[in-house]
């Protein structure tokens, strides 16, 4: 699974950074309504924003994202609705909700620790219903590298030996360590080069797709302070 490509899109801040943020009484996920964007004339607003990034808090913990500015945040927002308009036709089949529920199993999982999934997404003003939501797009998003991406991915030996020979090699060399026999990772170097193509073919279509959509900001991106965001 080209885990990059939904880690770019799905990362931001740290579910610490949302936990220790007390809930206030009465207040909804997102109460802010301040208008930020709109693509293809589906209007963003900052509670958008802060939902996003809240639910992205949940799926992240413990993979060690580096921390994303709120610009940045906002840009891979723009990106998901894109995906979900691109998306609309595309239908769950049994095996997206399979992988969805095995994604929510595992979620539970994560954080039975600490109290469990129901009073993490309570704590933070969330419904679970709003992280299925969230999950389904991750999966359709999914089905959509499957479908469209993987099947072109294909990688030749010649482009094995050549990340075996020219990348793989002289890192551990200069690391110190002895370099396995080309056959033992062969495997591995394929899907990492397998990856590297999807991740590099979706990126050019999602930047044909934001060049042929009409995107307009509300706000100055320049102007908005990172301080506290």
């Amino acid at each position: 699974m080209p885990a990059r490509i939904l880690s770019s899109l799905l990362s931001v801040l740290c579910v610490s950074a949302a936990l220790a943020q007390p809930a206030r009484e009465g207040e909804g996920p997102h109460p802010v309504d301040r208008l930020l964007a709109a693509v293809n004339g589906r209007v963003i607003t900052e509670g958008d924003l802060e939902l996003s990034r809240t639910l992205a808090d949940v799926l992240r913990l413990g993979r060690g994202d580096p921390v994303s500015t709120w610009e940045a945040d906002l840009q891979r927002l723009i990106d998901l609705e894109l995906l979900r308009q691109e998306l609309s036709s595309f239908a769950a089949g049994g095996a997206e909700e399979e992988r969805l529920q095995a994604r929510l199993e595992d979620l539970k999982k994560v954080y039975a620790e600490i109290g469990g999934l129901g009073f993490l997404l309570g704590r933070l003003g969330l419904q679970e219903t709003e992280l299925i939501r969230y999950l389904r797009l991750q999966v359709t998003i999914l089905r959509l590298i499957d479908l469209r991406f993987r099947p072109f991915a294909e990688i030749s030996e010649s482009e094995i030996d050549a990340y075996y020979s020219g990348k793989l090699a002289p890192e551990l060399r200069a690391a110190g360590l002895p370099a396995p026999p080309r056959d033992q990772v062969a495997a591995d170097i394929r899907n990492i080069l397998i990856e590297e193509r999807i991740n590099a073919a979706m990126d050019d279509w999602l930047q044909n797709v934001r060049a042929n959509s009409r995107i307009e900001f509300f706000i100055d991106l320049a102007a908005r302070p990172e301080a506290g965001a």
